[in-house]
């Protein structure tokens, strides 16, 4: 991302995580404005990103507590190094610590099953909230 006469690191990279729900609240911490509360007189969805504005300045950003997604039928949650995966409900769910398999190579998930089961519920959580279905 760049951004001419503003950001710090333009052309480089970063170890901090950003994510697609990150662009919200970027374009508002721009512009200046909050998330409303209420739009065309119905609550949104609570605003679960986080401005991208400190990494680009070249500051540290205060982390996720976690990231989750669901697209077609795949699904994910990401706690500090650790991901919970499930490609498909034909598939189990698959985790990977991030801190030393990047690649998502070693599926731990039969030596942690305790982690599974506590991300399982953390990502139930999650869709109940945003209403991924």
């Amino acid at each position: 991302m760049a951004w001419p006469d503003v950001a710090k690191q333009n052309g480089s990279l970063t170890r901090q995580p950003g994510h697609v729900i990150d662009i919200m609240a970027t374009c508002l911490d721009v512009a200046g404005v909050e998330y409303p509360k209420e739009f065309q007189g119905r609550q949104p969805v609570p605003l679960e990103g986080k401005s991208l504005v400190p990494i680009l300045l070249g500051k540290q950003r205060e982390p996720h507590e976690l990231l989750a997604w669901k697209c077609s039928r795949g699904r994910a949650i990401q706690i500090a190094d650790w991901k919970l995966v499930r490609p498909s409900d034909a598939w189990p769910w698959e985790l990977y610590n991030l801190g030393n398999d990047i690649g998502e190579t070693n599926n731990v998930a039969q030596q942690f099953p305790d982690r599974v089961k506590a991300m399982k519920e953390k990502y139930e959580q999650w869709r109940e909230r945003v209403g991924a279905n």
